[in-house]
Order: structure tokens, then sequence, then C-alpha cells
């Protein structure tokens, strides 16, 4: 259930105490003031949560104009992981022909940062992505 404290009319969120896992859902395709203050929802959600496991979903996000996803992935994540102070973990849910448009460096970042992403086109997979990054690193 989306807690209206971090939902916007462009970004739905919802936290999953049963999984852990924070979900971003993107409503339309957003200006970049208005990706910042989502971005920024989901960074307000997570401190509130305590939550390293993030499904975001920006398939209805079709406007790629703005340079959103390297803002995202350089910028906005390692600044939320450091201020956790744990592990983030972040999927991606994108349309295919976007996922297609990148170089295949953009599809995951490196191992072995304490922040990790992937992009997915199928929730399936990217569900299962997580769910493995959870248990490697309850394990630890």
């Amino acid at each position: 259930m989306p807690s209206d404290q971090f939902f916007t009319d462009f970004l739905q969120v919802a936290y999953r105490p049963d999984l852990d896992q924070l979900t971003g859902r993107w409503l339309r395709s957003v200006t970049e003031p208005e990706l910042h203050q989502g971005y920024e929802a989901l960074h307000q959600a997570a401190r509130h949560y305590q939550c390293g496991y993030w499904l975001i979903d920006s398939r209805r996000r079709t406007n790629r104009s703005i340079n959103g996803p390297e803002w995202v992935t350089t910028q906005f994540l390692p600044q939320v992981q450091r201020g956790l102070g744990t592990p983030l973990y972040v999927c991606f849910l994108v349309l295919p022909d976007y996922l297609g448009s990148l170089p295949a460096s953009a599809h995951q970042a490196t191992s072995g940062n304490p922040m990790q992403f992937a992009r997915f086109v199928d929730e399936g997979a990217a569900n299962a992505w997580l769910a493995a990054q959870q248990a490697t690193h309850s394990q630890v």
C-alpha cells in the first residue's frame, strides 16, 4: 500500500515490509525538477524505513531527453548509499527499446561497489535479482 507521505502525482512510492523492499513507480514522463523531487521522495522513504532494496519502475517515463539516468547512478544513488550507511541495491524496470539503446556497461553496476544497480525489462527478473541481493547480503 502506498504511503501518502512519499507519494507525488508522478511517482508512487510503496514499502513492502514483508520483502523489505521499496518500490517507486513513475506514473508519467517528468521534467528534470520532478525527476529530482521524485528521487528525493524515494530517498526520504528509504531513510524512514531504513531500506536499501529498491525496485524502480520507469517504464511510463518515456521522455528520456533529460540526463536523469546518469545523474541517478553516478551522483544520487551513491549519495543515498553513503547516507544510509548500508549497501544499496536498486533494480530499474525499463522499456526494451531504452535498454537496447544503452551500452552494455550501463545495464549493471560493477561488482564490489556498496551501491549496486541493474536494469531489466521483466519485473519477475528484476524481483529475482533483488531477492538474490537480499539473500547474499543477509548471509554476510
